[in-house]
């Protein structure tokens, strides 16, 4: 919604973004949860029913203030730019294999990031396992 070509549109994801600042202060990281979808709907901003669902701010919005956020209102420019992130490197490949890994193993959040974190703390104690010596 932030980066449609509608102003209008535009505005209403900046005004749901300072709703959300002034309805959720974070005291901890979120935990994303999957807002349930209206399957039915006509437009991409009809998909989540925004009245009974909780709405947090999204990452990307979080450095800006809300001053800056009502002038984008104001103005009905479009919003600031969009930063680059790599998700496609070495780093983020090797944590989608230990994902994949930890998934069948065992069964919830807390015992998949065990094993992922158990599986990182081995392989730094001991790096290789195939040395001739």
């Amino acid at each position: 919604m932030l980066q449609d070509d509608e102003s209008h549109i535009r505005e209403l994801g900046l005004r749901r973004v300072l709703k959300a600042r002034k309805e959720f202060k974070r005291k901890k990281v979120r935990e994303f949860q999957l807002p349930n979808l209206k399957i039915d709907a006509s437009n991409c901003y009809d998909l989540i029913d925004w009245s009974n669902e909780k709405i947090t701010e999204p990452p990307m919005t979080m450095k800006y203030s809300d001053a800056e956020i009502s002038s984008l209102i104001s103005s009905g420019d479009k919003l600031f730019e969009i930063e680059k992130y790599p998700c496609h490197t070495q780093a983020a490949e090797w944590c989608v294999k230990l994902v994949t890994e930890a998934s069948p193993s065992v069964c919830g959040p807390e015992e998949r990031d065990g094993f992922i974190r158990t599986r990182i703390k081995a392989r730094q104690d001991i790096p290789v396992f195939d040395t001739k010596s």
